[in-house]
């Protein structure tokens, strides 16, 4: 509830908005604006301020609104209250409740737990779920996470990905398994232990991550952290085993599982090891050059790809965007393999910029050379490492070193550097942009099937996919020291996902034709704020008019807005 209320600071009257709420049973003041004396406030609630038409106190809505109806038949705290229990009645958040204060915040805007209560304050979280923002400091949050044993942990997790699974069409899986390596890097650790690494300092985490997802919607199903120890291909199998337990035991039944390889993680004894699995497939990307007389091929010889991605570059208008794809066999690991080569335009075209950018800084650096060669600065006997020079730049700028041809003469007397771009070579090169190899066992699928297995997956390295988000959006970085609570906030990262895919789902099946990345951005924008109800004489907080992509959203998750609020529909 918003009320005026007067403060009367050495003899003068000031005014404030101030908006109460009961917080745990308790009214509390959880918003105060200042307006100021009572003749601005007669401006401003008269009409007469534009800044009154606008809204007092603007809040983040949207988003935090739909992720906690996402989270309804999920129940996250309710979940992991009924596994840890609180030991005695508290007034703050529950353990289960900080799980999704946390979760929820990864899904939208990941800040550290330092920024968390701070990044609530702008939001109307209060509105949709009171809590004591105070509560949400990252001491209360490491106090009830030291409660979460490995056991316990692992336990959330299945229960929590049962019902998970639980949202999505009852029927044999087609699974992926993806595997990913990931570093992050975060500054001031926030659980770094007494005597542990300085604040200020930089605290790297390296660790692998497999994610089996359901391949139609991407949805995740299960994960596992693959730890340096397991890397190995004797303890691989075991990892396999492990998850495909996991997800029997949920009682899915698994018609395949295709395993797609991230970067930095196609070791040769992974690829034996799922090669000798009967029941594992591989789909593995690689650049251009893996495979040089495919990613030849002419783009004439290509297909448009017909995937989800394509038609939503045709509805807008983008057809010259589509991606295209051509299939063909390969010799790959001393057997022959499906390829295919999917050509992305706007890759191509961000691809190329950069490419010639790199040539022109190479050119840039031999004219400055020759600068001081003219002028004396640059000694005869240094002319004789150019070569080795030229080589250490294109290595650093990631180029072919044969690139370009490099040679030194002699003009009126002096030295002269020539730098020859090998047009050959740059043609091969250009030919390549835009372009991913990728590889499959799977001799039953098509270069279609292929190439959106890839596009529309859940974890992506430089790739577009179909619900416009990445896992490491939501999982790095990593503010985080000690490895048990690493773990629990891996598993906080994997809800957010869940959330965020399984939005993602409900907006496919009402047919439009938006990511839930874009959706979390025009919701982010849907807000409230306080205005001046005249014909009730009251303070109010409502929501700010939407945009027709806010309603068209609301819409297609069943609500709609009425008198400033957002309601079910009817």
């Amino acid at each position: 509830m918003a009320h005026l209320y007067k403060k009367i600071k050495k003899g003068r009257e000031y005014f404030y908005i101030r908006e109460t709420q009961r917080v745990y049973g308790k009214p509390t003041t959880v918003n105060q604006v200042y307006l100021g004396t009572a003749e601005k406030v007669h401006a401003l609630l008269g009409g007469e301020d534009e800044k009154a038409q606008q809204g007092f106190s603007p809040k983040e809505f949207g988003s935090v609104f739909i992720l906690n109806e996402i989270d309804r038949s999920l129940d996250l705290a309710g979940l992991v209250d009924e596994i840890l229990p609180p030991k005695k009645r508290t007034k703050g958040p529950s353990l289960g409740e900080l799980f999704f204060f946390a979760a929820l915040n990864r899904a939208i805007d990941p800040t550290s737990k330092r920024k968390l209560a701070a990044w609530y304050e702008t939001t109307d979280i209060l509105r949709i779920r009171p809590v004591r923002l105070e509560s949400l400091s990252s001491q209360n949050f490491w106090n009830h996470w030291n409660r979460v044993s490995e056991a316990d942990l692992e336990h959330i997790v299945h229960r929590f990905f049962q019902r998970v699974h639980s949202q999505l069409p009852a029927n044999k899986e087609h699974l992926l398994l993806e595997i990913s390596s990931y570093t992050s890097t975060s500054t001031a650790p926030e659980d770094a232990p007494p005597g542990g690494q300085r604040r200020g300092t930089k605290a790297p985490h390296q660790f692998w991550l497999a994610l089996i997802t359901e391949r139609a919607t991407g949805v995740p199903i299960y994960y596992q952290i693959i730890t340096k120890e397991i890397k190995e291909k004797e303890s691989l199998e075991p990892v396999f085993n492990n998850l495909l337990a996991k997800v029997k035991d949920m009682g899915i039944e698994v018609k395949d599982l295709t395993v797609i390889l991230g970067k930095g993680t196609d070791s040769p004894a992974l690829i034996n090891l799922i090669d000798s699995q009967r029941d594992l497939h591989l789909i593995a990307a690689y650049p251009p050059d893996f495979l040089p007389q495919l990613a030849a091929v002419p783009l004439k010889d290509f297909r448009v790809l017909p995937c989800k991605h394509n038609r939503r570059l045709v509805a807008e208008g983008a057809a010259e965007d589509q991606i295209l794809f051509y299939e063909s066999q390969a010799l790959v690991w001393e057997r022959p393999h499906k390829v295919a080569v999917s050509f992305d335009p706007r890759a191509f075209a961000n691809q190329y910029q950069e490419f010639k950018e790199k040539i022109q800084r190479v050119r840039q650096e031999f004219a400055a050379l020759q600068r001081k060669l003219n002028q004396g600065e640059l000694p005869e006997e240094d002319l004789q490492s150019l070569d080795a020079h030229l080589l250490q730049i294109c290595q650093y700028l990631r180029l072919r070193s044969d690139l370009f041809k490099l040679s030194v003469g002699s003009e009126r007397g002096g030295a002269t550097i020539s730098l020859e771009l090998q047009e050959q070579v740059m043609e091969e090169v250009v030919r390549g942009l835009g372009k991913t190899i990728l590889i499959t066992d799977h001799e039953d699928w098509s270069g279609v099937e292929i190439s959106e297995a890839n596009i529309d997956r859940c974890i992506v390295e430089e790739q577009i996919r179909q619900t416009g988000i990445t896992l490491q959006e939501v999982l790095l970085p990593q503010y985080h020291w000690t490895e048990s609570k690493l773990h629990v906030n891996i598993f906080v990262c994997m809800v957010a996902l869940a959330y965020l895919l399984l939005l993602s789902k409900r907006l496919n099946q009402a047919g439009l034709l938006i990511t839930p990345k874009e959706a979390m951005e025009a919701l982010r924008g849907l807000r409230t704020a306080v205005f001046w109800q005249p014909e009730e004489e009251k303070l109010k907080r409502r929501l700010v008019p939407p945009t027709d992509t806010q309603l068209a959203i609301l819409h297609a998750l069943g609500f709609q807005v009425e008198e400033g609020r957002v309601l079910p529909k009817k």
